[in-house]
């Protein structure tokens, strides 16, 4: 035989045996079909079900704190023999979740502290991809951007950026 056909030859077993390793780890690792009657039992009728049940909790909770907020200022009014009155929620109240509130009131509190007061400045919120609030503090009579805060509900952080 010659050199070029041995060399062909140890290419070709060469080629069969990495063949036959792919081949054995792809029988080993593979997934088998799933049956018709099984899959169908498990497959959830709506998609969005899950998505539901999750908005229906997070209202939940925010109508609690509400309403243990307002019990607790009706008791407040109660004990000290005042008569409470009731304010009707704005249109921004509604949209406005608890936590939002929160990072806003916080961006406030720092405000006065570093400009004195609120006056001709207003305050928009955002929530953040990893969970903290921004809230740009605006201009009432240009609508400039002012100023920009990460707020941090949770641990009540405020990091002007």
């Amino acid at each position: 035989m010659s050199k070029g056909t041995k060399n062909i030859l140890i290419i070709i077993a060469i080629a069969l045996l990495v063949f036959g390793i792919v081949l054995a780890v792809y029988s080993k690792f593979k997934t088998d079909p799933v049956d018709a009657n099984v899959a169908s039992n498990n497959v959830l009728t709506d998609a969005n079900t899950g998505l539901e049940n999750m908005l229906e909790n997070i209202f939940n909770e925010e109508n609690i704190v509400d309403n243990e907020q307002s019990n607790t200022t009706n008791n407040t009014n109660m004990a000290n023999n005042t008569s409470s009155t009731t304010v009707e929620p704005t249109e921004d109240d509604n949209k406005m979740t608890t936590k939002e509130k929160k990072a806003i009131e916080l961006v406030q509190e720092e405000w006065k502290k570093e400009m004195g007061s609120l006056k001709d400045v207003s305050f928009n919120v955002s929530i953040q991809s990893d969970g903290k609030y921004g809230v740009t503090v605006y201009d009432t009579t240009t609508t400039r951007t002012i100023q920009f805060y990460i707020v941090d509900v949770d641990t009540e952080i405020v990091k002007e950026r």
